[in-house]
């Protein structure tokens, strides 16, 4: 298997990979909101907890693209119902911190 191949067969998964990893560990080490939720917005009512939850679940999603970059050389239809209830969990999470500790 070359790197030409899983860049092609993976290289968005992968891409997407590295984006949410760089945002996770944004959030979690230099506490910066701001880089998802924009300068303009209202401010949160707490912030640090905010940040700590969305680094994790960025973290989360970082994890499950990586698997679904692997499942699609084993099974497309995996890859693809896989990715699709991690973005189901991570929508509902997502909400949930947004409520808790959004503004």
């Amino acid at each position: 298997m070359s790197v030409e191949l899983i860049l092609e067969q993976a290289g968005i998964p992968l891409l997407l990979f590295v984006i949410c990893v760089y945002y996770g560990v944004r959030l979690l080490v230099l506490k910066d909101v701001e880089a998802i939720r924009g300068k303009n917005k209202e401010p949160l009512k707490n912030a640090e907890a905010y940040a700590a939850e969305a680094g994790k679940l960025l973290l989360f999603f970082a994890g499950a693209t990586l698997l679904m970059a692997v499942l699609i050389f084993v099974n497309i239809y995996a890859a693809v119902a896989q990715i699709i209830v991690c973005t189901v969990i991570l929508g509902v999470l997502w909400k949930r911190m947004n409520d808790k500790y959004g503004a």
